[in-house]
Formats: structure tokens, C-alpha cells, sequence
């Protein structure tokens, strides 16, 4: 494919990588990869701080930071406490190979985030249940009326699974967990925009 005369022009004013620059990309390459083991749990905490500590005593100690700002990317409101508790766990390893380690505030910091996952978790979780609860009633109501007008005896009808799909499609839920998501999404990018200063 020939590239138009522009194209070419950007090219040759980005130039070529420096030597040092394609170490780092090779690198943070490798890095990549270490992680990804690291999230499919083939490698454990310690693993991975074994990895790091390699790296870093061969002086690439830039990666240290470069695995922990990846680590922060990969937390969110609704991932699991499992998948939370690896992303924790690996930031905290990484952060005792620093020569300059902030541990002790990462921690604190961490533990608020896991404190706000687990709020939006709890409030989401009340909520739905108060909805199913009002649902239900008129689900059972309606089950029974069906029953009787088809004289359907001994007709199983899914009562649960009918009450769960009209609370996930109700406005009301709807209304909530937009709200809802606004907002705690908002406050866990204010707390990982500081947990990325500590680093």
C-alpha cells in the first residue's frame, strides 16, 4: 500500500526509535506479557515479584512503575473481590522494590477503594432486592390469575426467574443504577487518580 505524501511527511518527523527506546518498548513488551500471566493467575504475587526484582537488579527498575500503573488500569467497580484482592496484592509486591517505597499510604489507599467497591456492591445488591420485592408480589399475583383462567393445575410457571428479568428491565432499576454508576464510577476514578500519584 503506498502512503500518501503526508503520511510519509509525519513519519519522517516522528524518526526513527532510539536505541533506548526499543529497550523499553522490548521490555515493557515482556512486561505485558509477565502481567497477563499474572491476571490469568499462572503466576502467583510472589511470582511476580520475583519477575520484578529480576528486572529491576538489571536495571530496568522503570518497569516497577510501568506494572503498577497497569495493575490500577485493571481496577474497577465490578470485578470480584478475587480479581481485586490479585490486583492489590500485586501493586503492594511491587511497591517493596522500590528503594523509595510509599507502602504504608498505598495501602490506606487501596483500602479505600476496596471500601467503595464493596459499598456500590451492598447498595447496588439492597436496591435490586427491594425492587424483586415489589415485583414479585405482582408476578405471583398474575402467575396465580394465569393458573386460574387456564386451569392450568400443576403448570410450572418461573416465578424467580420472571421476577428477576422484570426488576433488570424496570425503569426503576434503571434509573438507579445509572445513577448509581455515575456517581461511584466518578469517585473510583477521583481515588485511583491519587493512588497513580503515590506511585
Amino acid at each position: 500500500m503506498e502512503l500518501s505524501p503526508l503520511a510519509r511527511e509525519k513519519l519522517a518527523q516522528i524518526g526513527e526509535l532510539t536505541q533506548e527506546e526499543k529497550v523499553r518498548l522490548k521490555y515493557s513488551q515482556h512486561l505485558a506479557s509477565v502481567l497477563s500471566d499474572y491476571f490469568t493467575a499462572k503466576l502467583s504475587p510472589e511470582d511476580l515479584w520475583q519477575e520484578l526484582r529480576k528486572q529491576k537488579e538489571e536495571g530496568r527498575e522503570f518497569l516497577l512503575r510501568e506494572a503498577q500503573l497497569k495493575l490500577i488500569d485493571a481496577v474497577n467497580l465490578s470485578g470480584s473481590e478475587r480479581d481485586f484482592d490479585r490486583q492489590r496484592r500485586g501493586i503492594l509486591a511491587v511497591e517493596t522494590l522500590k528503594s523509595e517505597s510509599n507502602y504504608t499510604a498505598l495501602e490506606q489507599s487501596l483500602n479505600s477503594i476496596q471500601n467503595l467497591r464493596r459499598k456500590y456492591g451492598e447498595e447496588s445488591a439492597k436496591t435490586f432486592r427491594e425492587i424483586k420485592g415489589k415485583i414479585e408480589k405482582q408476578v405471583r399475583l398474575a402467575a396465580q390469575q394465569l393458573a386460574a383462567q387456564t386451569g392450568a393445575r400443576g403448570a410450572s410457571i418461573d416465578v424467580q426467574g420472571s421476577v428477576e428479568a422484570t426488576a433488570k428491565a424496570s425503569p426503576e432499576w434503571k434509573s438507579f443504577i445509572s445513577k448509581h454508576e455515575s456517581s461511584f464510577s466518578q469517585k473510583l476514578k477521583d481515588q485511583l487518580a491519587a493512588l497513580r500519584e503515590m506511585i
